[in-house]
């Protein structure tokens, strides 16, 4: 699956929890779907994965939520229902932070943000932080 910068978090957090579960979709096919149950999720989200914040909040690893956190959460680790719950009930977060959309629609550039210098691959620059 590719992200865009169109591409919005639907996002999903249990009460008393300091998870969060989400999923990719189009923010406008959810809030139809939301009205019409008979529009396919196939044309609502990015993806049939459901996706967790593995440190909890916006800033940890995003990864596959596992059958058990999902049976825990949600009571069913049926991926379909799950993601019809965070679609019904979870809010919109847009998921564009990393990711550059150039002036060519056709052509998208991921960019990486980093927050240091890093590691130096330069022949006269070696070692950690130069």
């Amino acid at each position: 699956m590719s992200v865009s910068q169109d591409d919005t978090r639907v996002i999903y957090k249990p009460k008393d929890s300091r998870e969060e579960f989400f999923v990719f979709g189009n923010p406008d096919q959810v809030l139809k779907w939301r009205k019409d149950k008979s529009i396919p999720i196939a044309e609502v989200v990015q993806s049939f994965d459901v996706f967790e914040i593995v440190n909890g909040g916006n800033e940890g690893i995003a990864g596959r939520a596992s059958k058990q956190r999902l049976e825990n959460a949600f009571g069913t680790s049926n991926n379909m229902e799950v993601i019809e719950y965070i679609l019904q009930h979870g809010n919109f977060h847009k998921a564009h932070k990393g990711h550059e959309k150039s002036s060519d629609k056709k052509h998208r550039t991921m960019i990486n943000e980093s927050r240091g210098k890093g590691i130096s691959t330069s022949a006269n620059n070696t070692g950690i932080h130069n």
